[in-house]
């Protein structure tokens, strides 16, 4: 148990790490942000910027970060139906991440812990109807994703059907973000 207290430690020391270390980044060299100097380097370094930005979709649902701002970096980033491919991509491997490990970092304990009467109501909303619940609560914005997944993986539901949901309801609307934003880039 201690052990795991120190991987929790080490890792929300390194996600603050990086945080701050991007955001002086950024006070000091803006331009290095700058949407031409971005796509010009993607395109320079079109593998390591894709496997880079797939690795931050894949694990960015266990920080509860919205995903919406980088879908919509992807826009700026890649061309609509790469951001899109790569945007659902990351989407099935957070899915992944935040079903098995909830539990390993203890996740699930502290959700209960915090949330417990909210968690009893997705619960028992699930146990009725798994796969529209799961796709609707993708769907709308203003709640995580992560949430629903987790609770998915502490009700056993089968990984594919949590997975396809979640690709119903952030896939439409992901399609929608990159698509209309590239349409007015």
């Amino acid at each position: 148990m201690g052990n795991r207290i120190k991987v929790r430690r080490k890792t929300l020391f390194i996600w603050i790490a990086v945080l701050v270390a991007t955001l002086i980044l950024y006070a000091v060299k803006p331009d290095l942000f700058d949407t031409s100097f971005l796509r010009e380097n993607v395109s320079n370094h079109k593998v390591p910027v894709l496997l880079l930005y797939l690795t931050i979709l894949t694990f960015i649902g266990l920080t509860v970060i919205p995903s919406t701002p980088f879908a919509v970096a992807g826009v700026l980033l890649f061309p609509p139906l790469t951001a899109y491919i790569i945007n659902l991509i990351g989407i099935i491997t957070s899915s992944l991440v935040v079903y098995y490990f909830t539990k390993y970092l203890r996740l699930d304990v502290w959700l209960d812990s915090k949330y417990p009467v909210q968690i009893e109501k997705i619960k028992k909303a699930l146990r009725k109807k798994e796969l529209p619940i799961i796709a609707g609560w993708s769907f709308f914005p203003l709640v995580p994703t992560d949430l629903i997944i987790y609770v998915s993986s502490t009700l056993q539901i089968p990984f594919w059907k949590c997975a396809l949901g979640v690709i119903i309801g952030e896939g439409t609307l992901n399609a929608f973000y990159i698509f209309s934003i590239d349409f007015f880039i």
